[in-house]
């Protein structure tokens, strides 16, 4: 039997498939044999040498997901460290570095029912909470310059990452142009109650760009 020359593409593709219907159909509706089924000609023997089970092979989607995600927000975040804490954190919503992100989720999520996805959701709830110790370092640097006045700093950190990297994106709930517009309004009315005066420069519009018309169609 002739060994596969590249394995790590034939990982690749059964990741990118498993991605698909996942994403589309739910973990608990989507069988090996599905996804056996939607490679194009690999073997069950093939995925199931890459991927011992459902669960493994869920676990390395929930991964590339979320370091695409976390890969999008480094680049973002390289070039935002000069000025004050405020402005690193202001520019993260700026049109130009934020539509970079918008597009990269949205060509994961597009097809993403939360519903019927709890488990990623838990995942990538639990992550965004661990990962919140950058944030705590930015709100305390704000404090020490003055750009911010945050009293509670990590629970603040906390509810920014899960507002503005779940609540807040269109993914996991869809919403019309308005209704994303109204969002973005109120995100930014709660982070200025915490003592975190971010403005919407421009954020609003393209967010709502990523909305529904009034037929619940995809606009962009």
């Amino acid at each position: 039997m002739a060994r596969n020359a590249h394995p790590e593409l034939t990982q690749e593709r059964i990741i990118e498939t498993a991605t698909e219907l996942f994403t589309s159909q739910g973990y608990d509706k989507t069988s090996m044999q599905d996804i056996i089924n939607a490679t194009g000609g690999l073997s069950k023997g093939a995925v199931y040498h890459h991927f011992r089970s459902k669960e493994d092979l869920f676990d390395a989607v929930a991964d590339r997901l979320m370091n695409t995600m976390s890969e999008e927000t480094s680049k973002t975040n390289a070039g935002s460290k000069q000025g004050t804490a405020l402005e690193q954190l202001q520019s993260l919503f700026s049109p130009e570095r934020a539509r970079k992100r918008l597009k990269a989720a949205d060509l994961m999520f597009r097809k993403f029912n939360p519903k019927a996805n709890p488990k990623m959701i838990g995942m990538e709830f639990t992550a965004l909470v661990d990962e919140r110790n950058d944030f705590i370092d930015l709100i305390k640097e704000g404090n020490q310059d003055g750009s911010m006045h945050v009293d509670h700093i990590e629970e603040t950190a906390e509810i920014f990452r899960l507002l503005a990297n779940m609540w807040l994106l269109p993914f996991f709930r869809r919403g019309t142009q308005a209704e994303l517009r109204t969002r973005a309004a109120c995100f930014f009315s709660i982070m200025q109650g915490l003592g975190i005066p971010l403005e919407d420069q421009g954020f609003s519009d393209l967010l709502a760009s990523f909305g529904t018309d009034a037929q619940g169609k995809v606009v962009i």
